[in-house]
């Protein structure tokens, strides 16, 4: 029996692979150097263009201008030309770099770093200059411009408008002993540490300050710090408490006592009293002792603390509208 007939076409090297769709050009056999670049005249700036012996064309370069044939290029070929280092940029912030602009301010910069004092950094050999910082961490507003036309600010530990609840010095104790609250349940209180003791007094700085009160009317405390080679530092709140601790414990002579009227002689004597015997309890002694505890208390003489009259507790530095410039009350209780 004979086989069905099956017509085959000719096989043609065009579509000899399968093709979705047929390209006339691809699918017409070329016979340049590769069948996938297209005949196509090349424009005068192509990079592929063969160089000719015709006249030059303008540097892309410069468009302002026609360069001649004797002319020197004014600039280099984009094949040649060499790579132009870019201009150093600023570099960006660091820890020892400055502070970036405070919420509220976004087009005035900070002033210096948050605290004072020289240091060294990394390296002991390595000095840095020394400044003195202008911006304590509880002044409102750091930037002067912000602090235009605004009062001077002081401590609020110095503060006698507003007494810190946390901070208590009393200019009784022999020793210099200024308290922070650090627990209320159960209450508890701690020396201030160094980091306190050295922040600023006063925001913007004051390097002069005389101390008045009513009871010492014939001693008025003043500080000025000597002057360093970098000027006068600025009054920090331990030369405040430390300059008041050392006065109020001055002992007062004869011409001081003659100034007491009869009643005053009384009052400013109980004051003594007391305070001799609660400094001969708070020594620790045992009972045994605190008659001779009190007894040496009493030989160092009457202090100008006595003047106080039991009022030792230090509430803070108050200005009055009759003191000039560069004076503050003291206010205890």
């Amino acid at each position: 029996m004979a086989a069905p007939f099956v017509f085959v076409p000719q096989a043609d090297t065009s579509t000899q692979y399968g093709a979705p769709y047929h390209n006339y050009y691809y699918g017409t056999p070329q016979g340049g150097p590769s069948p996938f670049l297209p005949p196509n005249s090349l424009p005068y700036s192509s990079p592929y263009l063969a160089p000719s012996d015709g006249p030059r064309t303008p540097n892309a370069f410069d468009p302002n201008s026609v360069l001649w044939p004797e002319e020197t290029p004014q600039y280099e070929s984009p094949y040649t030309a060499s790579w132009t280092p870019l201009a150093p940029r600023q570099r960006t912030n660091s820890w020892h770099g400055p502070a970036a602009a405070r919420p509220g301010s976004p087009f005035l910069q900070p002033t210096a770093p948050a605290f004072l004092h020289a240091h060294s950094n990394f390296n002991k050999a390595h000095k840095k200059s020394v400044s003195w910082d202008t911006t304590p961490a509880w002044a409102k507003n750091a930037h002067p411009y912000l602090n235009a036309g605004v009062p001077a600010q002081i401590h609020p530990w110095l503060n006698a408008e507003a007494p810190s609840p946390v901070f208590h010095f009393d200019l009784a104790h022999a020793a210099f002993l200024p308290l922070q609250l650090v627990s209320t349940n159960p209450p508890q209180s701690a020396v201030v540490g160094t980091t306190q003791i050295r922040e600023h007094a006063f925001y913007p700085p004051s390097t002069r300050l005389r101390i008045l009160h009513p009871r010492l009317p014939f001693w008025p405390i003043d500080i000025a710090l000597p002057s360093t080679a970098h000027g006068a530092p600025p009054i920090s709140l331990g030369d405040v408490l430390i300059t008041l601790h050392r006065a109020m414990h001055q002992r007062i002579t004869h011409a001081d006592w003659a100034t007491l009227g009869k009643e005053d002689e009384q009052r400013v004597t109980h004051a003594f009293t007391a305070r001799c015997r609660a400094e001969a309890v708070r020594s620790g002694v045992p009972p045994a002792q605190l008659r001779d505890r009190e007894v040496a208390v009493r030989n160092q003489g009457v202090k100008r603390v006595d003047f106080l009259l039991g009022k030792t507790v230090f509430l803070g530095l108050s200005r009055a509208r009759e003191d000039p410039e560069g004076c503050l009350r003291l206010v205890t209780m």
